[in-house]
């Protein structure tokens, strides 16, 4: 069996696999690691938060191959991987295929940004350690998870300028959420520069200082700039849809396709609840990683577990169960922020204190599959 990937979903599914007996090839750029973003602690020490090492995978079944799948055969069920030399060296797939790539971080068409830093890999991970060492001020370009985590993570030992072309940090989420985002930061001493569109970046010839330009709030100088905006599908050619995910039944395996199966935030789930979604966050990468597995091995039941997401702010700690996409209006009700659907229905749930989960959990409905932390 062969698992595409190396983050959370593809980690959870090679090693629940091993769990049960079956033995897998795991293929990914380095070893299987969290979300950088993830780690706040990572930011501050420079260490990359690691899933499992080479020992640790040999003892879970699972063989580690350091590349990156480039080329794909599915009918003469060949993989082309790419391990840092260019060339494709086309492996054999013997049995079933599950792909567990997540979603790769672009960058904006703007002059310059291509020689800036990022967190969403482990690569650019290290490297953008590597620089905070003789940094003093920050700037981070998008104010989506990523760059508010990572700016409220840097907040206590650097000058940190956040900048964003909507006008609220975290716009995308429902309220309350991008107002409680602009007050934590705001307490942390994060500078956050909204309606602001970056124009060009010149890094300065005489040291690492950049120059960021920006039609708005004039010329930004830092010793660092972080990207943190844009998203695009991971997928190859050969299995793009047009909708830049996999869509797959309850069980995880793709639709219209044999022996390959999806998971993480490359599948589009089918969910009794909520119908097909897809949902690029950390718990439902594990969940349907574990699932995967199961389903490979002819153990899985329909896929039903409850979407849920988390978000470390500093000291603001956001958990939301349900879908929020399927809700119309928000309510706060006895510390919680309710969402319902057009039907009246609790979609979703927001919780700002963990002492409220099983509250939250029983406005929802009890799920014998809830594992929220």
């Amino acid at each position: 069996m062969v698992v595409v990937g190396n983050g959370v979903s593809a980690y959870a599914c090679a090693k629940r696999l091993g769990e049960h007996g079956r033995r897998s090839v795991m293929i990914g750029p380095g070893l299987p690691h969290d979300r950088p973003p993830l780690s706040k602690h990572g930011l501050r020490t420079g260490v990359l938060p690691i899933l499992a090492d080479s020992a640790s995978l040999a003892g879970q079944g699972i063989s580690h191959v350091d590349g990156v799948v480039r080329g794909l055969d599915l009918e003469g069920r060949r993989l082309g991987v790419d391990e840092g030399g260019g060339d494709l060296t086309w492996c054999p797939v013997a049995g079933p295929l599950v792909w567990a790539t997540g979603l790769e971080y672009t960058r904006p068409p703007v002059p310059g940004l291509e020689h800036a830093d990022s967190n969403s890999t482990g690569p650019a991970f290290r490297w953008l350690c590597r620089r905070l060492g003789a940094a003093r001020r920050v700037l981070i370009i998008g104010a989506g998870l990523i760059g508010v985590e990572t700016a409220a993570a840097l907040a206590p030992d650097f000058s940190v300028t956040l900048v964003e072309i909507e006008g609220r940090p975290l716009h995308q989420f429902h309220d309350p959420i991008p107002d409680l985002a602009a007050e934590v930061l705001d307490r942390l001493g994060v500078a956050f520069l909204g309606d602001c569109e970056v124009e060009e970046a010149v890094r300065r010839e005489a040291g690492s200082r950049w120059l960021v330009r920006t039609g708005s709030h004039g010329d930004l100088e830092s010793d660092v700039v972080i990207v943190a905006a844009g998203i695009a599908t991971s997928l190859p050619a050969e299995l793009g849809n047009g909708s830049g995910t996999l869509s797959v039944d309850g069980a995880m395996r793709v639709r219209g396709r044999h022996d390959l199966w999806a998971c993480g935030d490359c599948a589009s789930v089918a969910h009794p609840r909520y119908g097909e979604i897809a949902f690029p966050h950390w718990d439902w990468a594990r969940r349907t990683g574990v699932h995967a597995a199961d389903s490979v091995v002819g153990v899985a039941e329909a896929f039903a577990a409850e979407p849920f997401w988390f978000s470390n702010i500093g000291p603001l700690h956001l958990q939301e169960l349900g879908f929020g996409d399927h809700a119309e209006e928000w309510e706060e009700r006895d510390g919680l922020h309710v969402g319902r659907n057009a039907a009246g229905e609790v979609a979703a749930v927001l919780v700002l204190s963990a002492t409220k989960l099983r509250e939250a959990r029983a406005l929802l409905g009890a799920r014998r599959n809830w594992n929220v932390q």
